[in-house]
């Protein structure tokens, strides 16, 4: 599921411009904000770059109160205790980068008009081209300009005093360490013998502290870059250290980033705040499939730091039901989603739906369409949309049915051949905006920290 979830959360941080309003009072939702008065937006000249570190779909009382009825809203927080772990270890692995910098800000202070743009990052810290990274698991003991013959992989050269396949021994047979080669060669006051992994660099043996960003497998864990504790956490650096993040070109509208907030504040205890508005973003998933994806209303506040760290940072919103349907490719047994089906499926016609406790359609509906169910939140403001599978009971558990807050009737287009020619979540309304833009609410905790700087793609 990381990859999924991962990707939605990517595309909460990215701009559109679209609002909606409450279904019991008229309310919006979620008006769009004027940008403030500052320095323009210009990509690569920022402040404090960042990226984010830690992530984590939160609790329903983390939640944003979205439709303002004085209650949380975070309907994916059912979903958390299957996801999170699978979410931890993508973003330890670097699997998906959300790099971002600030601008009307020189200095973190409270402030009135904060800017920020946020990108898709292209991490790939391989410095000596072996094809293998530092600080992941399994990753690279030796990322040095010289070190392209040392990789997870590579044959162990007897007698050269060099972990040369990164298991964090030197000349070892098998698991065991070479003991006859006594020798302290580098003068560290470790042998190869007692455990040293590299007796040509004082600055590797076993027990020495890690040294973040200098590629080399210091403690001679069989990993650069990294340490663990005897949980199998890691401890100590990120790849991030010292490190230049490229931006993917998908983060870019020409030049202009398609990602921005404008309109953020910095109060006087240093919560930064801003949203929310709609947001979307392309999320490329696998080397064939990207996903266009939004969160509408996105918001997101945090503590920050004198460098533009960001704690206890949230980021809340709505996947909307029409980017829902748009998420395809992507198998996740544990919601029965499967390449042929969207999420839109599995949240309303598989098995997502009674996990999340998505509340069912009125009688109405449900009288000529069982089993129909509805999101949590009504984004343009005409009663909640449900969405339906015509025929529950046969073998394709798909929405293929879209019934409109207003009553109004849409049935996906079929082909002379049956399949589908267009979805019913494609539908517009008379002005041409699209119909079917409720959705299921979502809030993630996420925190950050500072990089050297970003770089063109």
């Amino acid at each position: 599921m990381n990859k999924l979830l991962l990707g939605l959360v990517a595309a909460s941080l990215g701009v559109s411009g679209a609002c909606g309003s409450d279904a019991k009072t008229g309310e919006q939702l979620f008006p769009p904000k004027p940008e403030c008065p500052g320095d323009p937006i210009a990509p690569y000249a920022g402040t404090f770059p960042q990226v984010i570190n830690t992530l984590a779909i939160g609790s329903v009382q983390d939640g944003f109160d979205l439709d303002h009825d004085g209650k949380p809203d975070n309907k994916l927080a059912a979903v958390g205790g299957l996801a999170n772990d699978a979410i931890t270890t993508s973003v330890g692995n670097y699997e998906v980068i959300i790099p971002f910098e600030f601008f009307d800000l020189p200095t973190v202070a409270a402030d009135t008009c904060v800017k920020f743009a946020i990108y898709i990052g292209d991490f790939d810290k391989d410095l000596d081209g072996d094809g293998k990274r530092p600080g992941i698991a399994g990753g690279d003991c030796d990322d040095t300009a010289t070190g392209s013959g040392n990789h997870p992989g590579a044959a162990e050269i007897p007698g050269d005093g060099i972990d040369n396949n990164c298991n964090g021994l030197a000349d070892e047979d098998g698991t065991t360490p070479n003991t006859t080669d006594t020798a302290d060669v580098d003068q560290d006051g470790q042998s190869v013998a007692q455990g040293d992994c590299n007796d040509h660099d004082a600055t590797i043996f076993k027990g020495h502290p890690e040294i973040c960003g200098d590629g080399k497998d210091n403690d001679c864990d069989g990993v650069a870059d990294r340490s663990v504790d005897g949980m199998g956490k890691a401890t100590a650096c990120s790849a991030f250290d010292k490190a230049d993040i490229k931006l993917s070109p998908l983060s870019f509208d020409g030049t202009a980033p398609l990602v921005a907030f404008t309109d953020g504040t910095i109060d006087g205890s240093m919560k930064l705040l801003a949203g929310p508005s709609v947001f979307s973003v392309n999320i490329p998933v696998t080397s064939s499939i990207t996903l266009d994806l939004k969160i509408t209303g996105a918001t997101i506040q945090g503590d920050i730091s004198a460098t533009g760290a960001i704690s206890n940072g949230k980021l809340g919103g709505v996947i909307d039901a029409k980017t829902a349907d748009t998420i395809r490719g992507l198998s996740v047994p544990q919601i029965s989603l499967t390449p042929e089906d969207s999420l839109l499926d599995a949240l309303f016609a598989n098995a997502l739906g009674p996990i999340l406790a998505l509340p069912k359609a009125n009688a109405g509906i449900l009288a000529k369409y069982p089993n129909c169910r509805t999101p949590d939140i009504d984004v343009d403001g005409d009663g909640l949309e449900a969405f339906c599978d015509s025929n529950p009971n046969d073998a394709t558990l798909t929405v293929d049915t879209c019934i409109d807050g207003d009553g109004t009737v849409v049935s996906d287009t079929l082909n002379p051949d049956g399949t589908v020619l267009a979805h019913c979540t494609q539908a517009v309304d008379g002005k041409g905006k699209a119909r079917f833009v409720d959705g299921v609410s979502v809030e993630l905790n996420f925190t950050t920290a500072p990089v050297n700087k970003l770089e063109m793609p």
